[in-house]
Order: structure tokens, then C-alpha cells, then sequence
């Protein structure tokens, strides 16, 4: 019975394992999605402040207004970009937190079942034992037994 419960408990550090690389690649997906939302802050900040600045200066040339807006246009772009990015990251993380969730499942399963194995080699070894105990004590009881009829007779 121990056999059974042993292969069970290989089986289940295999996909504990697993489940902590699978963990990791989440936890990583996480860090790489905070980054790419770090990013856009600054663009967001940056285009903002940018902004704010023009926007305080009462005459500009048509040529600097031009480049005024080109700059503009081209940090409009960047940030959606950016924004696609972090899209990106979003789902990459959702697929990692899914996979990990779904081996973190796995692991728990495994664990139960290793449990009950457990448990029913605990019985099989308590009722064995159970068993020998009996029988030496009918052994030893056959003995005095034995003894006590002759003394009667």
C-alpha cells in the first residue's frame, strides 16, 4: 500500500514544482506589466507637461507651432502605443495567473489524494499491527492455557 501513496507523493513534488515555475512566471508577468504602466505614466506625465508649458507662452512662430504640433502628434502616438503594450502585458499575465491557477489546482488535488493514501496506509499498518499484537497474545494465552489444564487435572 505504501507504493501507492509513495508514487503519489513523487507525482505531487513534481507538480508542486511546476506550480512554483508556473508561480514565477506570473509573478515575473506581474513585474513586466507594472513596468510597462510605470512607461506610460511618464509619457502620460511627460505629454502633460508638455503641454502645460506650450501652452503658457503667448506667441510662437508658425514654424516652432508646426513642430509644436508634430512633437505633439508624435507623443500622442507613443502613448498609444504604449497603451497597446500594456494591453499586451495585461493578457500575458492573465494567461500565466490562469495557467498557475489551473496547476495550482492540480497541486491541491494531488495533495488530498495523497492524504487519503496516507491515511488508509496508516489504517492498514495500525490493523496489521493490531493483528500481530492479537496474535501474539493468543499465542502466549495457548501457552498459560495449556499450563493451567494440566495443573487442574
Amino acid at each position: 500500500m505504501k507504493s501507492r501513496s509513495r508514487k503519489i507523493g513523487k507525482v505531487a513534488t513534481l507538480a508542486a514544482s511546476e506550480e512554483r515555475r508556473f508561480g514565477e512566471l506570473a509573478g515575473r508577468s506581474r513585474q513586466q506589466l507594472n513596468e510597462q504602466l510605470e512607461r506610460l505614466g511618464e509619457l502620460n506625465a511627460f505629454r502633460h507637461n508638455y503641454a502645460k508649458k506650450s501652452s503658457d507662452k503667448s506667441t510662437v512662430s508658425s514654424a516652432h507651432w508646426q513642430d509644436y504640433q508634430n512633437f505633439l502628434q508624435r507623443l500622442n502616438t507613443a502613448v498609444s502605443a504604449q497603451q497597446q503594450i500594456v494591453r499586451d502585458y495585461e493578457r500575458n499575465l492573465e494567461t500565466h495567473r490562469q495557467r498557475w491557477m489551473a496547476k495550482r489546482q492540480r497541486v491541491e488535488s494531488l495533495e488530498r489524494v495523497l492524504e487519503k493514501y496516507e491515511a488508509e496506509d496508516r489504517a492498514h499498518e495500525g490493523r496489521t499491527e493490531q493483528k500481530q499484537l492479537d496474535e501474539l497474545a493468543n499465542a502466549q494465552s495457548g501457552c498459560f492455557g495449556g499450563d493451567d489444564e494440566e495443573s487442574r487435572r
